[in-house]
């Protein structure tokens, strides 16, 4: 059986852009290694920045050390948030149908803030732990997503535009209810922790703790799984007779891709707090890159959602204001912001004939 010359050349694209791809983020990764952490310079402007990363960092007085405890554990956990938040993002746009599906705009990311934060009030409050705040993450997660599945159905049928109109609300009471929790009278360390934590810091506080460990373990299951179940998803595109008739289950496929989006998203947001449009772009540059195949685009979303996170942690140490390190969540923002719009635009005005 010989190998049309189409489908060979897809394949050589497909491994060329996947490797070209993983070349980006290990050096991306190597030059996040290079870059110092600020100890002690004076704070200012970018000069005073680029000043304070003489030769990249590598001959700073905290040398070895802060190499290894600062630098590595960084690049860890912005690897780790890419990756759930990216893959997050294309089973959600997978199971509801919607390249306008990811984490953030469809509540999962707010709801496990939610979690997260109620877990730490209670356990200052009651003097007592609850366990690892991924606990409360996966459920406040997994809730957000059963609120905005139940409500945007419609006689058993995805209303694509609802469901995103209705995630949008629900992220938006869950902000709330995170202010709510952030304002009833505690510790001021508490509260500082909250708002500094809602805004999308990597949190440097789980370095070295089994929470890492869990969040890894949880991240490479999600995605295995996801790699699993790709033909299926492939298939789930079209619509649901299409998709029964080529042989997939897709109440068994949906309620796989709900449990595991919403496992991912909520370890993302136990070591990074909220952050947006990280699941959004990075599918649809993937597409772009390697088209709407899920077994290549699940590969070549983690990649990309990596390099992204990356990219804005790198970017928070280079820029410096003078009131401390800048959050994660504004790069994502002003990034996504733009795609999430230009991907909207051709939805928009349909209701007016």
């Amino acid at each position: 059986m010989t190998t049309s010359p189409l489908n060979s050349a897809t394949r050589r694209h497909t491994a060329a852009t996947l490797t070209a791809l993983s070349l980006t983020l290990l050096a991306l990764a190597a030059l996040r290694l290079c870059i110092g952490e600020d100890f002690g310079w004076p704070p200012g402007s970018l000069i005073g920045a680029t000043q304070r990363m003489y030769l990249f960092g590598w001959l700073d007085h905290t040398g070895f050390a802060s190499l290894m405890d600062i630098r590595l554990n960084r690049l860890v956990l912005a690897l780790l948030v890419g990756v759930s938040l990216s893959t997050s993002g294309v089973a959600l746009q997978a199971l509801l149908r919607n390249p306008l599906a990811e984490p953030f705009l469809l509540g999962l990311s707010s709801g496990a803030g939610v979690g997260v934060t109620a877990q730490m009030v209670a356990s200052y409050y009651l003097n007592r732990p609850f366990g690892a705040h991924h606990i409360g993450a996966l459920v406040g997660a997994t809730v957000s997503m059963l609120i905005v599945y139940t409500a945007g159905r419609r006689h058993g049928l995805i209303d694509p535009v609802g469901l995103l109109l209705i995630g949008v609300v629900l992220s938006t009471i869950n902000g709330a209810i995170i202010v709510l929790l952030n304002y009833i009278p505690g510790s001021a360390g508490l509260r500082d922790d909250l708002a500094r934590w809602m805004m999308g810091y990597l949190n440097e506080t789980v370095m070295g703790s089994p929470t890492v460990l869990i969040v890894t373990l949880a991240t490479a299951a999600g995605l295995a799984v996801l790699l699993c179940h790709s033909r299926a998803m492939d298939a789930a595109s079209f619509s649901d007779e299409e998709a029964q008739s080529l042989g997939v289950n897709l109440r068994r496929l949906r309620a796989v891709l709900f449990v595991t989006a919403s496992a991912l998203a909520a370890g993302a947001v136990v070591l990074s707090g909220p952050i947006a449009f990280v699941g959004l772009i990075c599918p649809h540059l993937a597409r772009l890159l390697l088209g709407p195949g899920h077994s290549t685009l699940l590969i070549g979303s983690a990649l990309i959602g990596a390099m992204l996170v990356l990219l804005s942690d790198t970017a928070t140490v280079c820029l410096d204001f003078g009131q401390g390190r800048l959050p994660l969540g504004i790069f994502t923002a002003v990034l996504g912001g733009p795609v999430f719009v230009w991907i909207l635009r051709p939805h928009l005005g349909r209701g007016i004939q």
